[in-house]
């Protein structure tokens, strides 16, 4: 049984929790529910960090490089990740014809079916989601998250930086 005060509580604790935080907790949200879905369509041999990986990809080919720089890892672990995904037969990395220090990453046939399976749960997600928050708090939250932050801060801190504009 929830209280009014119950219910106060946890109004204050949902605005005093820290952006960082709040943004983790979406994104576990987001990739269990995608992963569980995933796994419901049978592909029970993908793991969260496959599928994050996934989310990186360009439609077609992706340099290591690029997706590397995405994700904020090392090509290493880019290649890692790679030839997990070649021994499933969902991906393929190949020499870059027209650079030879590169590696391009291309999907199998198997793995454009696995990307059209996890855009169709996305779209599940989201449909969710929406209900949960509505509609409307979907596509502002959509349309934030998509703005340009700016660079990366560095250094000191201290100084707050420009005033946003409402």
């Amino acid at each position: 049984m929830s209280t009014g005060f119950t219910k106060m509580v946890t109004d204050i604790d949902v605005k005093l929790q820290p952006l960082g935080q709040a943004l983790i907790q979406a994104h576990q949200w987001l990739s269990a529910s995608l992963l569980n879905l995933m796994h419901e369509r049978g592909h029970r041999e993908l793991t969260r960090t496959h599928l994050t990986f996934f989310n990186s990809l360009n439609c077609g080919m992706t340099h290591a490089s690029d997706v590397a720089r995405r994700m904020g890892i090392t090509r290493q672990a880019v290649y890692k990740v790679t030839k997990e995904l070649q021994k499933l037969g969902i991906l393929e990395l190949v020499d870059d014809p027209e650079d030879g220090r590169q590696k391009i990453i291309s999907m199998t046939k198997r793995g454009e079916r696995i990307a059209l399976d996890a855009r169709e749960c996305l779209d599940l997600i989201e449909a969710q989601l929406a209900g949960q928050i509505g509609r409307r708090n979907l596509e502002i939250l959509k349309t934030v998250l998509a703005k340009d932050w700016g660079p990366v801060i560095e250094g000191d801190c201290s100084e707050p930086g420009p005033k946003a504009v409402e």
